[in-house]
């Protein structure tokens, strides 16, 4: 474990010294990290987490930080070394943490920020704004705009990336992409970007929009997250990644021809038994994204 360790604090020196010399954590490494959302292995301690994420054939966990979480904001100090130190012994990363920030006066965002930036963790994903619906959208988006800046302010000063996650349905900030393109480019700082949802992007995007998107989002792409659907109707059923219509491989290409190499992040949320169950998934969709990513061009 101490040698891990170890090497843990070297990938953290060098992500600090790369942050000085403008160069992201993405940027060292050849192709993207397959990571799984710990959010559908909340049944796992640290210990257990990381033993079966090896297992399963991962190169990392995307580490859910926030109420209900695998590390409560609360005890972000206390825990997420425990969690990073238990996921780091096992020869895994930990890229990114999701947490349910999207502004700076947010009382848990600093210590969030704090303890991650001290691990070297270089992503931490943002997002879960709404429109309402009496009042014009680009006057709110402003408002979440600033919002938004004021949290990117400390990712600054901590030397960590934001991604806006984007959810595709009703009254989402993000869901057109658009805006949060518009939102982006606004706050104009490289430590905000998207964390592209390909299958939320699908849904909105249906015929081709996804594509033109994808093309506009891809050189603020930081990180990613894969799963896939089918049309029940008219609403989007989730299925297994690989068997449903996203074309992942095509979006990999987009983003590979910008320069993507951050995490990706596969979620689930079909319905799935058992915990056993759960566990199958993980390694079947890990080895679904890795030929998607060899699809892609990807070495």
């Amino acid at each position: 474990m101490r040698s891990q360790w170890s090497r843990r604090r070297f990938l953290a020196t060098a992500t600090t010294v790369a942050a000085a010399a403008g160069t992201s954590w993405g940027e060292t490494m050849k192709k993207p990290l397959v990571c799984a959302f710990s959010k559908h292995l909340q049944f796992l301690d640290y210990a257990a987490l990381a033993k079966k994420s090896k297992e399963l054939g991962l190169d990392g966990l995307d580490l859910t930080v926030r109420k209900g979480g695998h590390v409560e904001p609360a005890n972000v100090a206390r825990d997420l070394p425990r969690a990073v130190e238990a996921i780091c012994a096992e020869g895994l990363e930990v890229p990114m943490i999701t947490t349910n920030l999207h502004r700076g006066d947010d009382p848990d965002a600093r210590p969030i920020l704090e303890a991650a930036s001290r691990l070297g963790i270089p992503y931490f994903r943002i997002g879960g704004q709404n429109y309402a619906k009496d009042a014009h959208p680009a006057d709110q988006l402003r408002t979440f705009t600033e919002e938004v800046r004021s949290l990117i302010g400390l990712a600054e000063e901590f030397n960590m990336t934001a991604g806006y996650h984007n959810h595709s349905g009703y009254d989402n900030v993000g869901a057109p992409l658009w805006d949060l393109y518009l939102m982006i480019r606004d706050v104009g700082s490289s430590r905000l970007g998207s964390n592209l949802d390909m299958a939320h992007a699908a849904i909105e995007g249906a015929y081709g929009a996804w594509e033109i998107n994808a093309r506009l989002l891809a050189p603020y792409v930081k990180m990613m997250a894969a799963k896939d659907f089918v049309w029940d109707g008219d609403k989007p059923r989730w299925v297994p990644l690989g068997t449903g219509i996203v074309k992942s491989a095509a979006f990999l290409k987009i983003l590979r021809e910008a320069d993507f190499h951050g995490p990706i992040s596969m979620h689930y949320e079909y319905d799935i038994k058992s915990h056993d169950e759960m566990l199958e998934e993980v390694r079947k969709s890990a080895l679904t994204l890795r030929a998607e990513l060899q699809r892609a061009g990807y070495e």
